[in-house]
């Protein structure tokens, strides 16, 4: 089988309105079907996807991850194109894989693309977006070296590292930092800009709109239904900061438990193997906790045992825990 130019990266958890209409707008695109791959992450069945997938030779991996960073990170190890680029709930304009492929053709030392985007609701239709509109960049811009990126992180602050889906990346700069990106389990668009900006190589912003990024009350983010762009943006702020402290806990717990192996998965499989893996480290963890006499402690084995019994209910809770509960357990930021 040919290898294909550009690995587009679909992920869903739970959502299943939208991804026929992610993987249709691939499909419809002008570039040729030889010459891109469609891999898609996510945590259930959908047969008109997986067939569709399969056709084209791509890859549906079913995978039990909550974070969107983890689930991305796993597409992108999956990838065999040269150019990568990503989809949640949003759309690609017919002609935006081909301008990607003649853009980093035309561009070999360019390592991180960027174009803005059209706003649609939960039917599709277009609508204003005040967020959208106010940090989508209306002139091409182009960085070589870090005196231009840092000039353009000046001017322009993250505005071109917004949205992930207008993002596309040379395949050789992600894999080196697919371990970091897995990390994060929201912001994922702006942590792969602050990457490329560290990283060597050309950055470009294209000013055309290639994008349909949708604003709907089930989309992968929590935020992305807040109206108030301040209160979306520092609402998005807070819960990466949680999920980063967490996650640095949990990978700090993982370790002096003897389980470093669970590191490279997301935040409730890291508790599932803590606390579940073949019962030993449960019973363990329970007597270690108990004996430290702290409600949390209490609670952290509790939370072990529902875990053996429900690992869905499990994430869900971690999910709760994050965006809801988290300064009832003392932990500020």
């Amino acid at each position: 089988m040919k290898r294909p130019l550009i690995s587009v990266i679909i992920t869903a958890y739970n959502r299943r309105e939208f991804i026929r209409d992610a993987v249709n707008s691939v499909i419809n695109s002008v570039l040729p079907e030889d010459e891109y791959e469609i891999i898609v992450v996510k945590n259930f069945k959908d047969e008109y996807v997986d067939n569709i997938v399969e056709k084209t030779g791509g890859k549906s991996i079913i995978a039990n991850l909550v974070t969107v960073g983890a689930m991305i990170a796993l597409g992108i190890n999956a990838a065999m194109g040269d150019i990568v680029t990503f989809l949640d709930d949003d759309m690609y304009l017919p002609n935006r894989l081909s301008i990607i492929k003649r853009i980093f053709k035309s561009a070999p030392s360019l390592i991180y693309y960027h174009n803005n985007a059209i706003t649609i609701n939960e039917t599709g239709s277009i609508i204003r977006d005040e967020l959208v509109e106010s940090t989508n960049i209306y002139n091409s811009i182009i960085a070589y070296n870090y005196e231009d990126k840092l000039d353009i992180l000046k001017r322009y602050g993250l505005g071109l590292g917004l949205r992930l889906s207008s993002i596309a990346v040379k395949g050789s700069f992600i894999k080196r930092w697919v371990n970091i990106i897995k990390y994060f389990p929201e912001l994922q668009d702006v942590i792969v800009f602050l990457l490329a900006l560290i990283d060597e190589g050309a950055i470009i912003h294209d000013p055309r709109p290639l994008t349909y990024y949708r604003v709907s009350s089930t989309s992968a983010s929590s935020v992305r239904a807040i109206v108030n762009p301040i209160n979306r943006f520092n609402r998005a702020v807070r819960i990466n900061a949680r999920h980063a402290l967490a996650r640095h806990m949990l990978v700090t717990l993982a370790k002096k438990s003897g389980l470093s192996k669970y590191i490279k998965y997301d935040e409730a499989t890291i508790i599932g193997g803590i606390y579940g893996n073949w019962g030993r480290w449960l019973s363990k963890a329970v007597i270690d906790l108990l004996m430290c006499g702290s409600i949390k402690c209490i609670g952290s084995a509790m939370f072990g045992l529902t875990y053996l019994i429900s690992p869905w209910l499990a994430k869900r809770l971690v999910y709760l825990y994050y965006t809801r509960v988290f300064n009832a357990w003392g932990l500020r930021y």
